[in-house]
């Protein structure tokens, strides 16, 4: 079983794979289909997702995407609340960060379609309004410069999406420990 990928092996394997989404887009799609399905629907929609990839790269891609559903899926249900959104790691230069966070608010919302949230259904106000921000956000730019201040932004703005996502994921209802036994 291939371990969880960090930010650059999965940016390497999409890159690899031709695949035409970032990293930050295709594991802000996996929380919200993981937050959205159960264990295994999630992991039939992903395989779904990554059904047009194509070439010698295209196996390992699905390899480390799965292995990714499988530690979110972990992270989601932690009582120890573990989750983060796979972002590039702090000594990457802030606006690339912030691109990343886009992409990861895009990719969230993307999940969320493909898994049938939305459609036909209210959701409850706090998802709802959630998912508005993640909607400004992924409508970005976020413009940030490398100073102090605009790190302690964009970590604000990290930790919201985190906690939006926990909060989306808790009130969809999908308990992925008691779906996983």
């Amino acid at each position: 079983m291939t371990t969880a990928p960090d930010h650059p092996a999965l940016s390497q394997a999409l890159n690899a794979a031709r695949a035409p989404v970032s990293a930050s887009e295709l594991h802000g799609s996996i929380t919200a289909l993981a937050s959205a399905l159960a264990p295994e629907q999630a992991m039939r929609e992903l395989d779904a997702q990554l059904e047009d990839v194509a070439g010698s790269a295209a196996e390992a891609l699905r390899d480390l995407a799965r292995a990714c559903m499988r530690d979110t899926q972990r992270a989601l249900g932690d009582p120890d609340l573990s989750y983060v959104p796979l972002l590039p790691e702090g000594e990457a230069p802030l606006p690339d960060q912030a691109v990343a966070l886009v992409d990861f608010c895009r990719g969230f919302l993307e999940g969320l379609g493909l898994a049938g949230v939305g459609a036909g259904q209210r959701l409850p106000a706090e998802v709802d309004e959630v998912l508005r921000a993640f909607a400004e956000l992924g409508a970005g730019p976020v413009m940030l410069d490398d100073d102090a201040g605009d790190l302690e932004a964009l970590t604000e703005l990290i930790e919201f999406v985190r906690v939006g996502v926990m909060l989306v994921h808790t009130e969809l209802g999908v308990d992925v420990d008691r779906a996983a036994t």
